[in-house]
């Protein structure tokens, strides 16, 4: 995590976590840039700040 840029992740079957993870950064005032990527059964998702 950096200060305006944040990547968040994730195993499939662990989405909930994922969810809880984004929903508590955006609480601390991030935002959704993009929307969800999938890898290698991995999920991600970008945050920024401030920006």
């Amino acid at each position: 995590m950096e200060k305006n840029y944040c990547i968040v992740s994730a195993f499939d079957e662990d989405a909930n976590d994922l969810a809880e993870k984004v929903q508590h950064l955006l609480s601390d005032g991030w935002s959704i840039s993009g929307g969800i990527a999938s890898l290698n059964s991995k999920l991600y998702q970008t945050l920024v700040k401030g920006i």
